[in-house]
């Protein structure tokens, strides 16, 4: 950070750079710094950056400029560290303790946020006013903290603002355990949560307060517009108007992930932005009714102070989701150096803002907000000179372009997805949604305090174009909407893509910058890890109340069973790197191994099926999973050894046994739910063979087969718990496990990322 000369200090990219560089080293890092060491850097940060400050006024450019910036961005880098580490510090402090997982208290709550309403109950959050008859230790733990709370069965009478007194049950933290699976820990770090828990039926709810607040007025708005619209109709003009996404579907959130256009339907710096303007165009209106205003105050001063006031009243509004924070910050920038009567570099305001998110909440950078809204920003700032005119259709068109080719990179490293038709339907969506529906959406949020008529009016209008826009968007051809789906994206060929995608986006006369576009090929099409050929892996995923394996050969794949209803299986498979299933196998037709059957079977459509044994293969080209059943691929052999063909399939015993064989002779068993008596039947002893299956009956395949080890595809029950041996693995303690035939020793992990600092240690 160094001073131009004759003009105000500046901040440069490669500062803030290195306070993000700061920031993401402690993030990403699997412990915390310590308080003691955090200040100390903090300490440095200012130190550096008052010695560089020195050398920058009093050296000679040649001499002391280059030192001079070498040690602002240590310092800038040593700043993010130590502040990002005492945030954490701080956040970690106010976790719930381990020693309240499962205890139930009373709690008097004030609900924040929006609730979210679901067929089984509602999901809430709240901060904790009062602790109601605990102990000491208890009401220090959780006294002032925010809560996030599941009501099973009830709590849709829930208002935002509304006080409650409830028995609650305190829930241990959790951390991802499979490819794919959302961080709960980490947004609950985001959202500022520290404890969750379950509402209890048991003890009657108590309402103490009356809505009140910014959060009821929030609820309030939301509400009036979907009295207004109707449930359906409003879903998109509240997600619009308030930033309420409660009633899109997962069908709404897919179809808008195959186009590309999830970055629309929220609260953006666009919106925010409008909203600005209108601040400006009444204190134009005001000084051109009442010209004497500028006599005691200039009129720019004055336009940009209201445009600030505006976009924060609007920002609070919309909740103060990150892209909103980020432009109100880039708009009081502007409004200060226009007051300060100077004029300011045009990256000046994107780069104060960032600094200022950064320094006040170093954990934005774990938000996809911060760097698809702040990226975004900056490719338009460093592509689209200020000169070009802002209202030509070339200027939207190239506009378009960088946004859309410049965000790619970002885009698919979060999303895990490139939509096919992202570029085409932005082309279309951007100008419809921001220029019709979107200021339809604010003018009836405007007008409702006036009169309800031209606010449901404007309402309507905007719902009209949404529903519009929404029935175009169903004529496209499946083919054109549909997205190729990435495994996760490591940190090089993002970087790699990043690179490419600035190459390309250079100026016009470098013929060759299109050479660019082969740098995101690395993070488009990434090289897959598979099993030579011969051999085989088998993957069993950590799912609750469910089984699913994962069986992997040279060029083929195979899914044992699909886990439970509620979990997105695709999700977790793609995350894995599945591109397409060859066959599915049933061994059992209960809910916890066929429940995601038919969300598999639409994201995949596996050639082959073997259906669960007593169930009739109605589908042609489907088979039942009963003994003699044999599948051959790239040298490796499934088998299915039982059950008889005459089964029923009800009982455990009679599910499907299945055996996996490489070519070097290393078995797997996956031996379901059979028990004791089938293994005695079937197992003889196998050296170095491996058993996988359900954790009551995995002991006895264990013994029988004399095997090197085996992993339980879910949680023991308490009693097994107790006396659960060693040597036996469990998906529920160790997250998804991968065995290799070709490394048979142990098998290894197959979570998503490395263990983080504010994950939970595993028991």
């Amino acid at each position: 950070m160094t001073p131009g000369q004759g003009r105000p200090p500046t901040l440069d990219a490669g500062w803030i750079a290195a306070l993000c560089a700061g920031v993401l080293a402690q993030l990403q890092a699997p412990t915390l710094l310590h308080h003691g060491p955090a200040v100390g850097l903090v300490v440095f940060a200012v130190a550096a950056w008052a010695v560089a400050h020195h050398l920058a006024r009093r050296a000679s450019p040649s001499s002391g400029g280059a030192v001079s910036m070498a040690l602002s961005w240590c310092a800038a880098f040593a700043l993010g560290a130590g502040l990002c580490a005492m945030h954490g510090q701080a956040a970690m402090d106010r976790r719930a303790p381990a020693f309240l997982d499962g205890t139930t208290v009373r709690l008097d709550v004030r609900i924040v946020g929006l609730s979210e309403f679901r067929a089984n109950g509602a999901r809430f959050t709240a901060d904790i006013e009062r602790v109601v008859g605990a102990p000491a230790d208890v009401d220090d733990a959780l006294a002032t903290r925010r809560i996030a709370l599941d009501w099973y069965g009830g709590g849709h009478d829930l208002r935002s603002g509304e006080v409650w007194r409830l028995a609650v049950r305190l829930r241990p933290w959790s951390r991802p355990l499979n490819p794919g699976d959302p961080d709960e820990t980490r947004r609950a770090l985001l959202a500022g949560i520290d404890a969750h828990g379950s509402v209890l039926a048991s003890e009657r709810p108590l309402r103490l307060g009356a809505p009140g607040g910014l959060h009821a007025l929030r609820g309030g708005v939301s509400d009036r517009i979907s009295e207004a619209l109707g449930g359906e109709r409003a879903r998109f003009v509240a997600a619009l108007a308030v930033g309420d996404t409660r009633g899109l579907s997962d069908g709404d959130w897919e179809r808008l992930r195959q186009f590309g256009l999830t970055h629309l339907i929220a609260i953006s710096g666009f919106h925010v932005g409008m909203v600005a303007g209108l601040g400006v165009v009444l204190v134009r209106l005001v000084w051109w009714w009442w010209p004497t205003l500028a006599h005691r105050m200039r009129r720019r001063p004055a336009a940009a102070a209201a445009a600030l006031a505006v976009a924060t009243a609007y920002a609070a509004l919309a909740g103060f989701s990150l892209p909103t924070v980020r432009t109100v910050l880039m708009i009081g920038v502007v409004a200060f150096v226009i007051g300060r009567r100077r004029r300011s570099p045009t990256a000046q305001p994107l780069l104060l803002a960032m600094a200022l998110l950064v320094l006040s909440d170093p954990f934005a950078l774990l938000t996809p907000g911060f760097w698809l809204s702040c990226g975004g920003v900056a490719w338009l700032l460093w592509c689209l000179p200020g000169t070009a005119d802002p209202w030509s259709p070339r200027t939207f068109l190239k506009a378009q372009w960088v946004a859309t080719l410049g965000l790619l990179p970002l885009g698919a490293a979060f999303f895990l997805q490139v939509p096919v038709a992202g570029p085409l339907a932005n082309l279309v969506a951007i100008p419809w949604i921001s220029l019709v529906v979107v200021p339809l959406s604010l003018l009836g949020t405007l007008l409702m305090p006036i009169s309800e008529a031209p606010s449901t009016w404007a309402w309507q209008g905007a719902a009209g174009a949404m529903d519009a826009f929404w029935w175009a968007m169903a004529q496209v051809p499946e083919a054109w909407s549909s997205s190729r789906w990435l495994p996760e994206v490591s940190g090089g060929a993002l970087a790699l893509a990043v690179l490419g995608v600035a190459i390309v986006l250079l100026p016009r006369g470098l013929r060759w910058r299109y050479a660019g576009a082969l740098l995101v090929l690395p993070m488009l099409f990434p090289a897959m890890t598979s099993p030579p050929r011969g051999e085989f892996s088998v993957t069993a995923f950590a799912l609750p109340r469910g089984d699913a394996l994962l069986v992997r050969t040279a060029t083929r794949t195979v899914l044992v069973d699909a886990g439970p209803e509620p979990v997105d299986l695709a999700r977790r498979l793609r995350a894995a790197g599945v591109e397409s299933i060859d066959l599915r196998i049933e061994t059992r037709r209960n809910a916890g191994r066929v429940g995601c059957a038919a969300g598999v079977d639409r994201a995949f459509v596996p050639r082959h099926h073997w259906r669960a044994p007593g169930t009739t293969a109605s589908v042609r080209g489907t088979l039942r999973c009963e003994a003699g059943r044999r599948w051959t691929a790239d040298g490796v052999v499934i088998v299915a050894l039982s059950p008889a063909p005459p089964a029923a399939g009800a009982s455990p015993d009679e599910a499907c046994v299945l055996l996996v064989s490489s070519a070097s002779g290393r078995e797997a068993w996956l031996a379901s739910d059979a028990g004791r008596w089938v293994a005695h039947r079937l197992a003889s002893p196998s050296a170095g063979a491996w058993v996988i299956g359900a954790p009551a009956t995995l002991g006895h395949w264990h013994a029988a087969l004399g095997a090197s080890g085996g992993i339980a595809t879910r949680a023991p029950g308490p009693s097994l718990a107790l006396r659960w041996p060693n040597d036996l693995h469990r998906v529920d303690r160790e997250g998804a496990l991968s065995w290799h035939s070709s490394e048979p020793n142990a098998p290894a992990g197959a979570r998503n990322g490395p263990p983080r600092w504010w994950h939970p240690a595993f028991p």
